[in-house]
């Protein structure tokens, strides 16, 4: 039971250098909405059909909007998109973007972790996006992550309540739960032996606008993005995309792992899920099917969420 250890998570120590953004005001590339699909408060959702019209060919086409991304802060980083055509996804800065003036799903552009402390972060991040969501509560998440002082003392008290603290030591749910009475929520962590379950739970939730992370054993290889990860525009466009993914049954326990599903679309009758995993400063994509299917030991994963 992954909530009976502490979870020792994978770190990636790779820098990708300072970002710079090539071109000019005629570089910018223009959103028009073909297909909205509304996703709890938000009126265009993850997953809705666009147009991209650039001056670059390669960028321009139909899309799938994947999300707005905000920064701790507050403030917005980027928007990704999946380009049908080239099968790619494509991240653009806030700068670059003509994009329509009305309500986009937004998505944590999470903070990378410091060493092995992944689920410290992914409970974080989760408590970042499930303010992203427009929850309420009591009205005291809010005043959290208002300040920089709030949001780093419940980064800390995060990695410190999961990896230190003996009351809730390595306990995702009793945590959040803790956080819960603070902040007007309840929590639940549920597990599974089938992939039509916790497809079916996780999708409601998402589809709700509801987050849900997920913990998680696994195997000694890293897994493929099933799309490319591409920054427009920049010198050094491709992004690394490896990632960890629950173990296959009957593979080698290689460690731990913990991040957060914040949306999730589809395309040609597959799932995919849009991640905050702190092994990265962007959000990256899951192929529900094949990191969460039948093939998986899914009876050791554990998935929480709270409303």
């Amino acid at each position: 039971m992954l909530n009976t250890r502490s979870i020792i998570c994978f770190t990636l120590l790779i820098s990708f250098g300072t970002t710079q953004v090539l071109g000019s005001t005629q570089s910018l590339i223009s959103v028009t909405v073909k297909q909205s699909l509304r996703i709890g408060k938000f009126q265009t959702g993850i997953g809705s059909r666009v147009e991209l019209k650039s001056e670059d060919p390669k960028s321009s086409g139909e899309a799938l909007f994947l999300g707005k991304a905000i920064r701790p802060v507050g403030t917005q980083s980027f928007q990704m998109y999946l380009h049908l055509a080239t099968k790619k996804v494509l991240y653009i800065e806030a700068n670059l973007l003509k994009s329509p003036n009305i309500a986009l799903q937004t998505v944590l552009d999470p903070y990378e972790q410091a060493g092995g402390t992944c689920t410290g972060y992914a409970i974080y991040d989760y408590l970042q996006q499930l303010n992203l969501t427009g929850f309420k509560g009591s009205g005291e998440l809010v005043k959290s992550l208002e300040t920089e002082e709030g949001r780093t003392t419940l980064l800390v008290d995060s990695v410190n309540q999961y990896y230190l603290n003996l009351q809730h030591r390595n306990s995702i749910n009793g945590i959040l739960n803790s956080y819960g009475k603070k902040f007007g929520f309840q929590c639940k962590n549920f597990k599974t032996n089938t992939y039509s379950e916790a497809k079916s739970i996780i999708l409601k939730n998402l589809s709700l606008g509801n987050p849900v992370i997920f913990s998680f054993y696994t195997g000694p290889k890293m897994y493929k993005s099933p799309f490319p990860l591409s920054y427009y525009l920049q010198p050094n466009p491709e992004l690394d995309d490896r990632l960890w993914v629950p173990r296959k049954t009957g593979e080698r326990n290689s460690g731990g792992h913990s991040n957060v599903a914040a949306a999730s679309f589809e395309l040609e009758g597959k799932n995919y899920l849009v991640m905050l995993d702190s092994d990265w400063s962007q959000p990256r994509i899951w192929d529900m099917d094949a990191f969460l299917g039948e093939r998986m030991d899914l009876s050791e994963i554990d998935f929480i969420f709270c409303k």
